[in-house]
Parts: structure tokens; C-alpha cells; sequence
């Protein structure tokens, strides 16, 4: 069944998520314009709830306690049965977890979102609660390397569909650019490498740091995030390392912060779905280096708007950094190809597309609304 303008089938579908980022907000609203009803449900905390409501959207809220709430299930069935909704959609695993078990017996179409590698395996009985529940009608994957991997660990790939986050690339338009210099003391003739993440070893924020170690001494590293891996404070004491690594902490605005540094860098070991540690800098015209973990490379298209370099080693990363930081014309040519990549792979009004289209699909399979 193809999906035409306006021609869709008039759906109703409630959206379970917990505190949500923008970009999923943001789709329910814009799922919401098209035509379809669209009603949600959130944690009590979500900072989003005004803007759902604006957009016109029913909202509820609900704390899940954990993955098997039997308050919280009892209550999402009842909620389904009576909405009378033809999809629901569920995103993060405890709403994901609770959705499945609310879910048996009733006739609606259940999509859940998977949006990281790994840790999917058949002879783990808390897997078959989620990703290889029979239950789940279709799982709308965040990258290709994320469909790719569970279709490795068993589930059909009639049930996976890849759809990329979609981003409103107005969200970035007047970003303030941030002065490093007095922000984070970094030297003003610095070349200054950015990297966000919630730095636990799989992140390989050390090989960053070791990469340095072969670089040139302009060039600095400035992390945003919460430190977990303990081998990063001891790298960073190094005397070569002393003054060029600054540890920014947790920061709302890292979007502007990594704006205005002069590259992105995610050095990820794997599990990496599809970042948006790279995918913010890079719209804003800011060339990036990843290694070839998961998603990253659907991101960055190697020698064009970045570099794809491999997995734990720092030497390719130091190489891939030093070509762009001496020379400048090349890393601002890379830097107009990344913002240009993703507002052509990456814009919310074609995952928006997309989910309509999945939506429609998996419902003529099951015969609703026909």
C-alpha cells in the first residue's frame, strides 16, 4: 500500500515515550499536521508536555516504575482499548517493556523504537520481552547498522524498518557561537576538537586523548559530558596532555558549544545508533571524524564531510585531525558538505514521511482500517 498526500487512512495512534527528546516531540507534532490523530503519553517530568499541548495533542502523563509496572500496564491497556487506536508506538525500553505486556490480545498494531547495537541475544529471556517478542508487529530502527544487527541476532527483517532521527534545522540557525577562549580558557590560535558524550569506555573518549598525544600541541580537545572512564582523568594529567584537554562537564548548550569548535569527533568503540553529538555540530557546518562503530559512518561520508577512521586506533584518528586542523581551506570546504549531507539525509520532514509510510504499511498487514 503506497502512501500518497493526503490520501492516508485516517490513523489513530498513541505515542509512549518517557522524557523524550526534541526530535521525537517534535515529530508527534508535525505526525499531528498531517492529518493523524496522534495523542501521548509521558513521564510527568518531560520538559515537552506545554508544546504537546499547544500543538493540540492529548497528553497524559505516567511514571513507570520499571520494566514490569503492573500498575502502569494495567493502566496503558486500558488507555489503548479505550482510545481505539490503530498503532502504538513505543519508545526507550521501560515504556517499550510495559507497552508489550498491555499489548496481548488487543488488535492494534504495536511499533517499538530501537536506536543502539548490541546486547540482543535469543538465549536471553529479557530479550524476548522486547525486541524478539512476537508481539511487536515492527521496529523502526535509527540506522541501517542498527537494523543489521538485529536482524544478526534473529529477528525476521520483514519486521525492521530503518528511519533516521530527523532534525529541524531551524533549531540551529542563530546559535550563539561561543567564545572558547573565555569560556573554557582555550587558546585563541588553538585548533579545538569536540567531543560530547556520557564518556564510558565504549565511547573511546582515551583514544581521542591518545591521539593527541601524536598531534601537534595547537591542537586541543574540549569534552562535554560526564566523565565514567577513569583512564581519561589520568591521560588528561599527562604533562603533554596537561593544558590541552578542557572538561566542560554537562552543558544545555552543547549544541552551540560544539558549533563552534572547529571539529566533531566521535571515537566510539560501538553500540553507536546514530549520535546526535555529531549529527548537531555537522548542521551547523561543522566537519566531523568517527570511527566505523555502528551508525557513524551513514553520518559522515569519508573524504567529503569528514573522515570514517578504525575502531581503537589513535594513530588513524591523529592523521584524520591533522589533516584538517593545518589545513583550513579543506576543513571549511568538509564543514559545507556536512551541513549540506544532513539537511539532505537528515531533515525531520522526511522521517516524518518515513513513520507515516511504516505506520500505514504495517496496518494493511494486519488488516486494520480496511
Amino acid at each position: 500500500m503506497s502512501l500518497q498526500p493526503n490520501s492516508h487512512p485516517r490513523l489513530k495512534v498513541l505515542m509512549v515515550t518517557r522524557t523524550s527528546h526534541i526530535t521525537e516531540i517534535d515529530m508527534m507534532c508535525r505526525l499531528k499536521k498531517t492529518g493523524i490523530e496522534v495523542e501521548a503519553i509521558t513521564e510527568s517530568d518531560c520538559p515537552h508536555i506545554t508544546l504537546l499541548k499547544d500543538s493540540g495533542i492529548p497528553h497524559e502523563s505516567l511514571d513507570l516504575k520499571s520494566r514490569l509496572d503492573i500498575t502502569g500496564i494495567k493502566r496503558l491497556r486500558q488507555r489503548i482499548k479505550m482510545g481505539g487506536f490503530h498503532v502504538v508506538h513505543g519508545f526507550s525500553n521501560r515504556p517499550i517493556s510495559n507497552l508489550i505486556w498491555a499489548s496481548y490480545g488487543l488488535s492494534h498494531a504495536l511499533i517499538i523504537y530501537r536506536g543502539a547495537i548490541g546486547h540482543v541475544r535469543r538465549w536471553d529471556p529479557d530479550c524476548w520481552l522486547k525486541w524478539l517478542n512476537p508481539r511487536v508487529d515492527r521496529i523502526s530502527c535509527v540506522s541501517h547498522a542498527v537494523k543489521k544487527d538485529l536482524i544478526k541476532s534473529g529477528v525476521r527483517p520483514n519486521k525492521l524498518t530503518t528511519i533516521y532521527k530527523g532534525h529541524d534545522f531551524s533549531w540551529y540557525h542563530g546559535l550563539p557561537c561561543i567564545d572558547l577562549n573565555s569560556e573554557f580558557k582555550i587558546p585563541e590560535n588553538a585548533f579545538v576538537v569536540g567531543c560530547a558524550a556520557n564518556m564510558r569506555r565504549v565511547k573511546g573518549v582515551d583514544i581521542l586523548l591518545k591521539s593527541l598525544l601524536e598531534l601537534p600541541e595547537n591542537v586541543h580537545a574540549l569534552l562535554l559530558g560526564e566523565v565514567r572512564d577513569p583512564l581519561i582523568k589520568t591521560l588528561a594529567k599527562k604533562p603533554e596532555l596537561k593544558y590541552r584537554v578542557h572538561f566542560a562537564g554537562f552543558r544545555k548548550d552543547a549544541p552551540a558549544i560544539l558549533g563552534s569548535c572547529n571539529l566533531a569527533v566521535a571515537p566510539s568503540r560501538g553500540r553507536e545508533g546514530l549520535t546526535k553529538s555529531i549529527i548537531e555540530p555537522m548542521a551547523q557546518g561543522v566537519p566531523a571524524v568517527v570511527t566505523e562503530a555502528g551508525g557513524l559512518p551513514e553520518m559522515v561520508e569519508h573524504g567529503v564531510s569528514g573522515y570514517v577512521v578504525p575502531i581503537d586506533d589513535p594513530t588513524a584518528l591523529a592523521k584524520a585531525i591533522g589533516i584538517l586542523s593545518s589545513d583550513p581551506e579543506l576543513c571549511r570546504q568538509f564543514g559545507e558538505r556536512a551541513k549540506e549531507s544532513m539537511q539532505e539525509k537528515f531533515s525531520i520532514d522526511q522521517t516524518v514521511s518515513n513513520t507515516m509510510q511504516m505506520y500505514v504499511d504495517v496496518c494493511h498487514e494486519k488488516g486494520i482500517g480496511s
